[in-house]
């Protein structure tokens, strides 16, 4: 950063790294110019996706006058409110178009202006009674986002995180070139504004730096407990409370008590085993992503890296810069799609640009989820379309034609490859990859891509289908996670003794908005099944605080209401699930050409289980707040 006011050059490379739409926002914002106003934004397609696109003279004119503005004005301060009236039509100037008022109510949150934009209140002079806690088990994201919310309302609680540090996925994984692969302008807290990325998508070591960050800043290290491995967690009915059997380091179990349990322990806590014949007879090092360290050397090695999801397809490039022979086992095609920024820096100006242009940081914030705001678009299975010859939609054809052309470009029109790499499927119907230079290490002469299927294992390697042998002496599992297995290896136990796998024997995880399962009183999920959008318009921090925002003001309302336990009505749960169940199948998930029996969103029983089949402003409207009608109350004991 500049020690001294910057000159004109600087504030122009600054303003000229910029995200055009995010620049014109800030500036109209701050400086109300009628000639910013005026000019024109449209809405177009690309590649199956609608974007906001200004005209590059017009974009010289915002430039222009950011610099004028920055010369005398950098550094000054961000609204610290801003009204609804004002961001709704602010908005609809960012998304060039009108939206529905029921669909604005989730928007004018995302620009995150105001301390806490989600956070959860008192609704009067009320406070937790004397020796009420919660239980929040697991420190990633989703728990330190509940922390945070408890610690604003002054609710006693304590943090389980079973490692030994925090970070959930972003300590367990740290292969190499993990990091984040949503932008890093989205993947962080709405409260916390301005914190100092390197780069456009974060690496795991500074995800992990930004956790640790929150949680000294806003005290909740104090309540933190490591190496605390919650076992089990039984329902007492008559006390109105959870008994937790808690494992620590490793060698002592202690029993803990909470009137309220929140489990944020993640869909990707149980890493999948490679299950082949003879893997135990392998004579090598074989290295699950979630097991690596820095002891595991792959410079002039032999190393098959099975696998191709996200996992696979970010270690690679740097694998196959080091190692003598790569052999990348692929058992499915992805769609592996590329990101603009994706490993790049944040420039010195333009991190000068966030820190110092009023309201930037927010409409930043803002732009960079609005590609994903229209995504279920490409998911709605269009009847008459496929008539007409066309394989999901119109949207959805025009990404496949895209990601097809990219394949190609990348492998350098090698037809053995591109033959090999094209999913028999349509894009979208399973979670998309971002490439990480995947596609073209490929083609390098240290690197084979082998599709044939893995036989078994011996001393030496790897015996394909055909009879192949492939001799390694590393291998990666990077063959991705159990996401059946909500809250495992933790075992819980609700109301007459019955445990979630029997409430889910059935059927598989079911819970009402993702969040709470009847027959269960206090317990709270974060990130449970069919929780997150499939058109989110931000990423997954954005709502773990929405979702313990609702946790919180259900704890907040059960408490005022002098209430000591609320589970969820299991009428109100099963009508939930109907819709989920209804709207799924109209999505590409559950077709035919949707790869449903190679997708971790469904089941094993055929249902779409991970993820909510609704757009963003949907699950919004539903889990804003809680009614505490959709809940049996047991009021307290005097």
């Amino acid at each position: 950063m500049p020690d001294q006011k910057p000159d004109r050059n600087f504030l122009e490379r600054a303003v000229s790294l910029a995200d055009a739409n995010a620049l014109r926002m800030a500036l109209f914002q701050t400086t109300r110019d009628p000639e910013i106003a005026a000019i024109p934004a449209r809405r177009v397609m690309r590649g199956g996706s609608e974007a906001v696109v200004i005209d590059p003279a017009d974009i010289e004119r915002i430039q222009k006058k950011a610099v004028d503005f920055l010369i005398d004005h950098a550094g000054e301060p961000t609204p610290p409110e801003v009204s609804v009236a004002e961001l709704d039509e602010l908005v609809q100037m960012a998304e060039a178009r009108t939206i529905a008022p029921s669909d604005l109510e989730m928007r004018r949150l995302l620009p995150s202006f105001g301390d806490f934009p989600h956070r959860a209140r008192w609704t009067g002079p009320s406070r937790a009674p004397e020796g009420f806690s919660v239980a929040i088990v697991g420190g990633g994201f989703a728990g330190v986002a509940m922390a945070v919310q408890l610690e604003q309302l002054g609710i006693g609680y304590h943090l389980f995180e079973r490692r030994g540090e925090l970070g959930g996925v972003w300590s367990a994984n740290r292969y190499p070139d993990v990091r984040v692969d949503t932008l890093s302008a989205i993947y962080q807290f709405g409260f916390e504004k301005h914190y100092p990325w390197s780069e456009h998508f974060a690496r795991q070591r500074e995800v992990r730096a930004y956790l640790d960050h929150v949680t000294t800043k806003y005290g909740v290290h104090e309540k933190l407990r490591l190496n605390h491995h919650v076992r089990s967690a039984q329902w007492d009915d008559d006390a109105g409370v959870w008994h937790l059997t808690i494992e620590v380091d490793g060698e002592r179990m202690v029993e803990h008590t909470a009137q309220v349990v929140v489990t944020a322990s993640g869909l990707f806590a149980q890493p999948k085993t490679l299950d082949v014949p003879g893997v135990a007879s392998f004579a090598g090092d074989l290295v699950h992503t979630t097991e690596w360290s820095d002891a595991v050397c792959y410079a002039g090695r032999k190393v098959a890296i099975i696998g191709n999801g996200s996992t696979g397809v970010q270690l690679l490039s740097e694998v196959a810069a080091r190692a003598d022979t790569v052999y990348v086992c692929q058992r499915t095609p992805q769609w592996i799609m590329p990101r603009a920024g994706y490993g790049r820096p944040i420039e010195v100006e333009l991190r000068w640009l966030i820190e110092n242009m009023p309201c930037y940081w927010n409409w930043d914030k803002f732009v960079a989820g609005m590609s994903s705001t229209d995504l279920r678009e490409q998911l709605i299975v269009d009847r008459d379309w496929i008539r007409n010859g066309g394989s999901v939609n119109e949207r959805n054809d025009a990404l496949r034609a895209v990601l097809e052309g990219y394949i190609a470009q990348q492998v350098g029109g090698r037809q053995d490859l591109i033959d090999r790499l094209v999913p028999d499927y349509a894009p979208m119907a399973r979670r998309p990859v971002v490439d990480n230079n995947w596609y073209a290490t490929l083609t390098q002469d240290n690197v084979e891509l082998v599709t044939q299927a893995i036989a078994s294992l011996d001393e030496r390697g790897i015996y394909l289908a055909d009879g192949r042998h492939l001799e390694v002496d590393l291998i990666v599992t990077a063959v991705g996670f159990d996401t059946q297995n909500y809250l495992w290896p933790t075992r819980y136990q609700g109301r007459n003794g019955v445990s979630l796998e029997q409430a889910w024997r059935d059927e598989g995880a079911k819970a009402y908005l993702g969040m709470t399962v009847p027959g269960f009183p206090n317990l709270f999920m974060l990130n449970g099944p069919n929780s997150q959008p499939v058109a989110s318009g931000t990423g997954l921090p954005c709502w773990f605080e929405i979702w313990s925002r609702y946790i919180a003001e259900g704890i907040v309302a059960m408490l005022e209401g002098g209430h000591c336990a609320m589970a969820v009505r299991p009428e109100v749960c099963a009508e939930y699930n109907r819709l989920v169940d209804e709207e799924a199948g109209r999505l590409l998930y559950l077709a035919e050409n949707g790869a449903r029996k190679k997708n971790y969103y469904v089941n094993d029983q055929g249902r779409l289980q991970v993820i909510a089949p609704f757009t963003g402003e949907r699950v919004f409207a539903m889990s804003a707040h809680p009614d505490l009608a959709d809940f049996e109350l047991t009021p307290a004991r005097r």
